[in-house]
């Protein structure tokens, strides 16, 4: 460990010298050459036309708030040709807009989450970018295709043992155009196994803080994730055994931390969901065996704990939410500081407590259809009307005699299955 390899990244009296993001992706780039390392960006401002492209085996760590990564403003242009599935080109109206190297997004209205592209630009001949991956939809004008330099921040996408520790994201919202979480964020992972994002703030992204799609083992502690866009933290698409730790969601446009389809297995614990514009955390299809604790859950415009409405016994079913403080939500709408749709099965809420409330609500309202939920030794301040808002066969008022097999711990034999992966 001692001769790992060793990079700098500066404006200057560095070993690499530069002011975007090219120079930190040579320095990156450089160390993985080397068959990983530790790349420091030095304190500074860098405009970031496209993602920092992290690789595998290596750290990437900056000064704290003195090291930013500011995303640069972003153009746009139509497209005016039909693009197809598969293609590693793009046609563009406007194409001198535009420069190699520049990170974009290809879309039109058809395309909704994964159907959108983000790619770099490798060359140009006339009004014709290449890409450096393919197009994940067909993109046709009489659907108003159009391209934008709008990406990730920083971003992995099929690498394994990455970390990004100790730097400020910049979003600068008010010069870029939305970017929605399934491909993109301040920071974002597909396909990233044993990354670890560490003592990270974005803000001012206009998207998500941090998302992470289709990853195992993603360990995000110590990040601030404040006024962007759209959530704090989106945890997405099958990912399994996710760590969020100590982190601090504040006054996202969505919810604090938004469970996407089918993320199982994660530890949330000690962070700060505070003035978030929807859920403090929303859980949904398939989204089962979370151990939520110790956290601070407050401020929320709808509901503290939000479990969606999806296909019956397929909801945020197997999930212990324990010794949490959850109070004060429902600014602008919402009926419970918990609130679960129809259909959830075997969710322990234990130790927590509730209050002081916003308005007269429940602390916890159930749809019809909920099973086996357990609410015991909970602490309820005055104030809400009811405590409990729920058909009486649908919960147990006793102390679990067992907490359910949830946490990172716990993923069983073929737990990562559906990823196509061992274990």
């Amino acid at each position: 460990m001692a001769n790992r390899f060793q990079i700098t990244v500066g404006h200057t009296q560095a070993d690499i010298n530069g002011t975007t993001n090219a120079a930190i992706q040579a320095a990156v780039d450089r160390a993985a050459a080397m068959g990983g390392g530790i790349v420091t960006i030095l304190p500074g401002t860098y405009d970031m036309l496209d993602s920092l492209h992290l690789r595998s085996n290596v750290t990437v760590q900056g000064a704290g708030a003195e090291t930013v990564l500011r995303k640069a403003p972003s153009v746009q242009s139509t497209i005016p040709a039909f693009l197809g599935y598969g293609h590693y080109d793009i046609s563009v109206a406007e194409p001198d807009k535009f420069c190699v190297g520049m990170g974009v997004l290809i879309q039109d209205d058809e395309s909704k989450g994964f159907y959108d592209t983000v790619a770099t630009l490798t060359w140009r001949e006339g009004d014709r970018y290449g890409i450096n991956r393919m197009l994940n939809h067909d993109y046709h004008v009489h659907n108003h295709a159009i391209v934008t330099s709008v990406h990730p921040v920083v971003s992995g996408c099929d690498i394994t043992r990455a970390t990004v520790a100790d730097l400020a994201i910049d979003g600068n919202r008010t010069d870029n155009a939305y970017l929605n979480g399934c491909r993109g964020g301040g920071v974002y992972l597909i396909q990233a196994h044993d990354v670890t994002i560490r003592n990270v703030g974005v803000r001012e992204f206009n998207g998500d803080g941090i998302s992470f799609q289709q990853c195992v083992h993603t360990t995000i502690e110590d990040c601030q994730l404040v006024d962007n866009v759209g959530h704090g933290l989106h945890p997405g698409s099958g990912s399994v055994a996710p760590i969020i730790r100590r982190c601090k969601c504040l006054n996202n446009g969505n919810d604090g931390i938004f469970y996407c389809l089918r993320v199982t297995y994660s530890l949330c614990e000690g962070c700060e969901l505070n003035g978030n514009g929807h859920d403090g955390i929303s859980i949904g299809e398939r989204d089962s065996h979370h151990l939520i604790r110790n956290n601070v859950i407050c401020g929320s415009g709808r509901y503290g704990i939000y479990f969606r409405k999806t296909i019956p016994t397929y909801g945020g079913n197997d999930n212990v939410i324990e010794h949490n403080r959850i109070y004060d939500n429902g600014t602008s709408d919402g009926a419970a500081e918990i609130f679960m749709e129809e259909g959830i099965h075997r969710v322990q809420i234990v130790a927590n407590r509730f209050g002081p409330p916003h308005k007269p609500a429940a602390a916890i309202h159930l749809e019809t259809g909920c099973e086996d939920i357990v609410v015991a030794d909970n602490q309820v301040d005055l104030g809400y009307t009811p405590t409990i808002e729920a058909l009486e066969s649908a919960v147990s008022m006793r102390t679990p005699a067992q907490r359910l097999a949830v946490g990172p711990d716990q993923v069983p034999p073929g737990g990562l299955l559906h990823l196509n992966l061992p274990g």
